[in-house]
């Protein structure tokens, strides 16, 4: 009885221990990345510093977010994407394809509605 009474008492601190610390390295992540959204560097050096002993997850998503943590620490990319400048350069993109698209029709028809982009423009337009 006292072994089985052990063998529960190893086998679940390890696996609590386990929990905490994924729960942990999970919420050390998430700082980070926001650290890096705001370019707070002090930050991310100060959750990497405490990243860089723990053993690389098998897990490969959360090996992938280390890396990137500790690649920004390093000196990697931490700037801001800026969500507004990317839907803006979408957008003029996208007229100036309607234009060509439309040339195209006037000077091609056939090759604009062969055309699988601009298929798709005339028939959302419609």
């Amino acid at each position: 009885m006292r072994l089985i009474c052990i063998f529960f008492t190893v086998f679940f601190s390890q696996s609590a221990n386990a929990q905490i610390k994924e729960v942990r390295l999970k919420t050390l992540l998430s700082i980070c990345e926001t650290a890096q959204s705001t370019n707070d560097l002090g930050t991310i050096k100060n959750i990497a510093n405490q990243l860089k002993d723990e053993p690389l997850q098998s897990n490969h998503i959360l090996a992938s977010r280390m890396r990137i943590c500790l690649s920004a620490a390093n000196g990697g990319e931490t700037t801001k994407i800026n969500a507004e400048g990317l839907v803006k350069s979408i957008a003029e993109k996208m007229l100036a394809i309607e234009s060509d698209c439309n040339a195209l029709l006037e000077i091609a028809p056939n090759v604009a509605l062969d055309n699988k982009t601009c298929r798709t423009i005339f028939i959302s337009n419609n």
